[in-house]
């Protein structure tokens, strides 16, 4: 894939991934190329992948104080996302979260990663591969982590904080937050509910 797609209004592009599209289940005989973080323990999307907002509980959506319902797409060019426009809710963010159905998986991330303005491997979240790849300033509200949950997917978690005279108090380092609900997603995928 070519190029990036702007996810919400003021949002960070998620990562370009590069390739053609990829499997729709993950396959526990793939590996990563060198260089790039395995997935020993690949969790199967399929379920999410037709409900993705069901990658987040309503504990879990409660417990992150996001109050607006999920808007689904399933036509994405990237896969399945699950929207939350809620920066004039409680939470003051706004939040999607892809199924990267298209590409290569981490691999298509790290074959770009001179690209980015920030690219920064994470620690493993829930045991799986993380990085925050994107090309605009964390400190501007916005933050991209991408999680590989196979050598073949990833999610992509995009958060949007609330700018302006009304800011989320974290605005300027929105990146922990957006670990946190990674986090959430991935406990919810390997729950598988």
């Amino acid at each position: 894939m070519a190029g990036a797609v702007l996810m919400m209004t003021g949002c960070s592009n998620p990562p370009s991934i590069g390739g053609t599209a990829g499997p729709s289940s993950a396959s526990s005989t793939d590996t990563a190329p060198p260089g790039v973080p395995n997935v020993a323990h690949p969790l199967d999307t399929a379920a999410f992948q037709k409900a993705p907002c069901s990658v987040l509980t309503a504990a879990q959506l409660q417990q992150l104080t996001i109050t607006a319902a999920g808007k689904p797409d399933l036509t994405d060019p990237l896969g399945p996302v699950c929207h939350w426009d809620n920066q004039t809710g409680p939470s003051k963010m706004d939040l999607a979260v892809y199924i990267v159905t298209a590409g290569q998986g981490l691999a298509g991330i790290y074959s770009q990663k001179d690209t980015y303005q920030v690219f920064q491997p994470l620690p493993d979240i829930e045991g799986y591969p993380a990085v925050t790849a994107q090309n605009d300033d964390p400190k501007q509200g916005n933050c991209v982590v991408s999680v590989g949950v196979s050598n073949a997917l990833f999610v992509n978690v995009l958060v949007n904080l609330k700018t302006g005279v009304d800011a989320a108090p974290d605005m300027t380092n929105p990146c922990p937050r957006n670990r946190t609900v990674a986090e959430a997603v991935v406990a919810t995928i390997k729950a598988g509910k």
